[in-house]
């Protein structure tokens, strides 16, 4: 097993940008770059490296989690407004709280830029470490979400944990939740962790990062292969975040940019990875 605790912030005054290096990567296959000193995630396919190729343009996967919420309509928009690809890890909870969250779900639903995915149905009520401590409640609770929201793959992503589980691709987060990771996956799961989360946290007194600079982020670490896998970055954000309009700005700056540098691409989780 390979051990590598990790975590870089970058930051100028209101949004926080955490790279999500900390992981207790657990590999099942050659990694294909040494270790040395605080690298960063671990990387493979099926059958050993997994490597990108020169000039194969770079693939951005846009990931909001715990909605539907009341920023769920902003990412809806953003992505037809936008024509962009976006995956969203949905709480069942959420969905059953008020008949404005039901359609936002729908909302969501009938968006074919929109894919779907499993974020638990209470998302461990916030009590971490007591949920992942029992993985038969962890599975009954993503069945649970999975009944009650009718998806239809079997996309999940964990709560409060950075957990790959996808096919014979593994990577741990180090916080607790191995055990639990591992019981979803041999129900059939797919487990999406993260690259890069972009948060804006105004109250800490962070500064907005513009999405020139977000960009120059995902493009020096898909270049020195700092994400889980070569050419892949699996950027994390929460639904509530679009609210704030300066933010929403510069993520679609962010998203424009991309789509123009010529050596990105848009897809959906079902792609990765591509």
């Amino acid at each position: 097993m390979l051990r590598n605790n990790f975590k870089k912030v970058v930051t100028c005054t209101s949004t926080l940008v955490l790279f999500s290096f900390h992981s207790d990567n657990t590999v099942t296959a050659p990694v294909n770059s040494p270790i040395t000193g605080n690298t960063a995630s671990r990387y493979a396919n099926h059958h050993g490296i997994h490597h990108h190729r020169s000039g194969q343009p770079y693939t951005i996967y846009l990931t909001f989690d715990d909605g539907p919420s009341s920023g769920s309509r902003m990412v809806n928009e953003l992505s037809q407004r936008d024509s962009v690809q976006i995956n969203v890890f949905l709480i069942g909870r959420n969905a059953d709280l008020t008949e404005k969250n039901r359609a936002l779900f729908k909302n969501y639903q009938d968006n074919p830029l929109v894919e779907l995915g499993n974020h638990s149905y209470t998302h461990a009520q916030r009590h971490y470490e007591k949920y992942f401590g029992d993985p038969a409640v962890v599975l009954a609770d993503f069945n649970r979400n999975r009944d009650s929201l009718r998806l239809d793959n079997n996309f999940a992503r964990l709560p409060g944990r950075n957990f790959f589980r996808i096919d014979t691709l593994s990577r741990n987060d180090i916080s607790t939740g191995a055990k639990a990771a591992d019981t979803l996956a041999a129900e059939g799961y797919k487990l999406f962790g993260w690259d890069l989360e972009w948060r804006r946290r105004p109250a800490r007194g962070f500064a907005l990062h513009t999405g020139k600079e977000m960009l120059e982020i995902v493009e020096k670490m898909l270049d020195t292969k700092k994400t889980f896998i070569p050419g892949n970055i699996i950027i994390l954000f929460h639904d509530t975040e679009l609210l704030d309009e300066q933010f929403m700005g510069e993520l679609e700056d962010f998203i424009q940019r991309a789509k123009a540098d010529g050596k990105y691409s848009f897809e959906h989780l079902s792609a990765y990875p591509n």
